[in-house]
């Protein structure tokens, strides 16, 4: 394992994820939140745990990192990145909105964007880990 893109993908990890959660949650979905606002905490109850979703995010990235790394094979790294971002959607992103959407008061289409939105984060994360931490190619 090399420590340096190991760290390296961690950190780019983190604040893709950070800056794209941000631009889903609070930009893209801010209306159908607004529309289903009895179901969630208040905002100042939101801002006084959020740092139990800074913990999470950074928990996925290095989990998410670390089991990438043992799997890297000397392929196409663009062909690793999507399928390792569509896993990663499938058992967090798909399976998390499924969930929510069973035991939560709130319309269909809001876990649907959830999947739609966190599922394309989660390709473009695995494609980010994937550019960096690629094995050097040996030539013969």
């Amino acid at each position: 394992m090399n420590m340096k893109k190991t760290v390296g993908a961690m950190v780019a990890g983190f604040v893709l994820q950070m800056g794209g959660l941000f631009l889903i949650h609070s930009v893209w979905l801010i209306q159908d939140y607004m529309d289903t606002a009895s179901v969630w905490r208040t905002q100042e109850q939101e801002q006084s745990r959020m740092w139990a979703m800074i913990a999470g995010v950074l928990l996925y990235v290095i989990a998410a990192v670390l089991i990438y790394v043992r799997g890297v094979e000397m392929k196409s790294w663009v062909g690793q990145g999507i399928r390792f971002g569509i896993l990663l959607a499938l058992v967090s992103t798909v399976y998390n909105s499924l969930a929510l959407y069973v035991v939560l008061p709130i319309p269909h289409m809001l876990a649907l964007k959830w999947m739609i939105g966190e599922g394309l984060l989660a390709i473009l994360f695995g494609l980010l880990i994937a550019v960096i931490i690629q094995p050097k190619t040996t030539s013969a």
